[in-house]
């Protein structure tokens, strides 16, 4: 009995080494192309957010104009994000939950933008402008689960493969340092 268990042991951690995880294959192009898809995606918001946050309240009109280029910009890039996330599929199978999760993630928040973009648009530039978007963004949202985002950050920094990728990714490099300007 004692040799049977023993074999077993055995059986399992040779199927289990021959098997190895994604960690232990070096990352691949396509792996590379999915990490910046992903910085890729938020790094446009970020900047046009950085952008709005500049303007000077007394300025409705100038405010207004940076507002609708966070709307637009976050909705061209997420739904590109959407699109390249799709077409790469998930960067490996034990990331697949990862990958479901952003791939949702991103294409809700672009339909959203996009959907808050006519009636911001329409929104007189004035004092109430800022109050009104805001109204908007939240009226046109249709993001199911915001803590996805984080918790992708999170997946993958807790892999060392991916968050090298991730330090080593222009895009991503840039959303982590403020943008990129």
């Amino acid at each position: 009995m004692t040799s049977r268990l023993i074999a077993a042991v055995l059986a399992t951690a040779l199927l289990t080494a021959a098997c190895g995880s994604d960690e232990d294959e070096p990352l691949s192009d396509a792996q590379a192309q999915w990490v910046d898809a992903f910085c890729a995606g938020l790094l446009p918001g970020k900047q046009a957010g950085q952008e709005l946050t500049v303007q000077d309240p007394a300025d409705p009109a100038a405010v207004k104009a940076a507002y609708l280029k966070l709307v637009t910009a976050n909705a061209a890039a997420l739904a590109g994000a959407e699109r390249k996330l799709k077409e790469l599929g998930p960067p490996s199978g034990e990331l697949e939950g990862v990958h479901d999760r952003l791939t949702k993630y991103v294409g809700e928040s672009a339909r959203s933008y996009a959907a808050a973009e006519a009636p911001v648009r329409a929104l007189e530039a004035n004092e109430g402008f800022w109050d009104g978007a805001e109204r908007v963004l939240a009226d046109t949202s249709q993001v199911s689960a915001p803590e996805d985002l984080r918790a992708t950050f999170d997946a993958l920094e807790r892999s060392p493969k991916y968050s090298a990728a991730m330090s080593g990714s222009k895009p991503c490099q840039e959303l982590h340092s403020g943008g990129g300007q």
